[in-house]
């Protein structure tokens, strides 16, 4: 399939090129200074501050691959840890004052393929807001125009997209002011084509200038779209008919050939319809899913979950309060990595006394830190405690035993993780004999009604494990987790939870 490179020339028509960014010097000698190591164009990390040990970097990937479901989130400045670049050099700046993630497009990309994956986020519809600053990278060619948006609905590497030219906001020629944004669809309806079918229906003009921090803004609803640029009320470009059949898909910082790009502040915002609410759970029990401290969201198998147990995800990323709780019947974190604040801890801790469940999720150290998250603030007033880390045994497993909550004994995944002191144990870590060791799962029953499940090891919740997983070994390629009962026991965990 032929696909046009994005260059302009002087008369402000755009035409095919493989030669856009070829002459890019590999040291950008006028670039910011970064604060810390950065990415190669291809992906492989030259940092040294950033990078996970092996056994992490294989859990966190295999997670990542797993939460990319149907709510994406709120999140604060972009840092690299978060981000998959293709075919961009990734580093974290001091741009104009302001903390920023660079992308420079590597110089033999093709027009399309540049950009940086946020990891975990899965979008159809809601708002993406970020602030953006693109140029020209230097030695860029004369037709670059520092191309700068987001993609949006990525799959296979077939996505939308809505981006900027900034060199065109203030050019001295009205047809290329007229092209200041631009609606694409990679890769079947790109630029040039969008332009010969349908003249000037898939851009427009705004005021825009190279290297300087704009306000971008696009609101997505099933073929609609709208880009706002610079917190106007209104609408800059106006799209009635998206490309693709609009369902879940990945967002990306995107850059086009020859920019130099910078991203700040990228926030998330979902449909709230996109919630589990539908005539399937009519009337189900509400679960407040904090995601206001780090957290991924859900794991698609809870979507499915919720059909059969009778539950309604309500994700919730402003801080806890006691009025936000209302109407939950339990509420779940799940892998915190941020500070809980006093009052939210006490908002957790009166939620339960009144009678409101609680599932805490917590996994090792060198993901989500005790002394930082503070959850045992939480729960010690109940009864119940997390360990630090405990000595790793490499795909060790863990069994839930038969009892109040599971029918019968399940195998979970355990590869790294926390004691649970107090409470009911009700799971417990192999040794490497294959026997009962220490409880890596609690609960707890309150006179309120209240019910409390404390898990140390997040993996269960992940719903990894598989049949032909075997214990004590793992391949990095491809780990598979010993544990093969996780979707049954989640289920009943949760259901246990609900039942009041």
């Amino acid at each position: 399939m032929w696909i046009a490179a994005e260059v302009e020339d002087d008369v402000g028509f755009e035409h095919s090129s493989p030669e856009i960014g070829q002459h890019l010097p590999k040291d950008l000698c006028n670039a910011p200074q970064p604060m810390g190591n950065g990415v190669d164009g291809r992906g492989h990390s030259i940092a040294t501050g950033i990078g996970m040990c092996r056994h992490a970097l294989r859990k966190a990937l295999l997670a990542a691959s797993l939460v990319a479901v149907s709510l994406a989130f709120p999140m604060e400045a972009q840092k690299l840890d978060q981000l998959v670049p293709r075919n961009v050099s990734l580093n974290q700046m001091i741009y104009q004052g302001r903390t920023a993630v660079q992308l420079i497009a590597a110089p033999d990309a093709a027009n399309g393929s540049s950009y940086a994956i946020v990891k975990n986020a899965s979008f159809r519809d809601g708002v993406i807001e970020v602030d953006v600053a693109g140029k020209p990278a230097a030695g860029a060619g004369a037709g670059a125009r520092g191309f700068i948006g987001i993609a949006f609905r990525l799959q296979d590497n077939k996505y939308e997209y809505i981006y900027l030219r900034p060199t065109n906001g203030r050019a001295d020629d009205q047809v290329r002011r007229n092209h200041s944004t631009q609606y694409s669809s990679h890769p079947e309806f790109d630029f040039a084509r969008l332009r010969q079918e349908s003249p000037e229906k898939y851009e427009s003009y705004v005021d825009l200038q190279p290297g300087v921090w704009t306000k971008y803004r696009i609101e997505i609803d099933g073929r609609k779209a709208r880009l706002y640029v610079h917190g106007a009320e209104q609408p800059s470009l106006i799209v009635n008919d998206l490309k693709m059949e609009p369902q879940e898909g990945g967002i990306a910082l995107w850059v086009g050939p020859g920019t130099e790009g910078y991203f700040e502040g990228l926030k998330i915002t979902p449909k709230r319809v996109d919630v589990l609410s539908s005539p399937h759970n009519a009337g189900s029990k509400k679960i407040y899913f904090d995601m206001a401290h780090g957290e991924a969201p859900w794991p698609p198998q809870m979507v499915e979950l919720g059909k059969r147990v009778g539950y309604e995800i309500a994700p919730r990323s402003e801080p806890i309060a006691v009025e936000a709780l209302a109407g939950s019947q339990l509420i779940y974190l799940r892998a915190p990595n941020k500070a809980f604040q006093d009052p939210e801890k006490q908002a957790i801790i009166s939620f339960v006394k009144a009678g409101g469940s609680l599932l805490l999720v917590l996994d090792e150290e060198e993901r989500q830190k005790m002394a930082v998250v503070g959850v045992n603030d939480v729960i010690e007033p109940f009864g119940l405690k997390l360990s630090g880390d405990t000595p790793r045994i490499v795909n060790t497993g863990a069994v839930a035993k038969t009892g109040e909550i599971n029918k019968a004994d399940r195998e979970i995944p355990y590869d790294g993780g926390r004691q649970v002191f107090g409470g009911t144990p009700f799971a417990y870590q192999l040794d490497r004999e294959g026997n009962p060791a220490q409880p890596s799962a609690a609960y707890a029953k309150l006179d309120s009604g209240a019910r409390i499940v404390v898990m140390g090891e997040g993996m269960a919740s992940l719903f990894l494990g598989v049949p032909e997983g075997v214990r004590l070994t793992v391949q990095t390629a491809n780990p598979k987790w010993w544990g093969k009962d996780s979707l049954v026991f989640m289920e009943e965990v949760l259901s246990w939870l609900l039942a009041r």
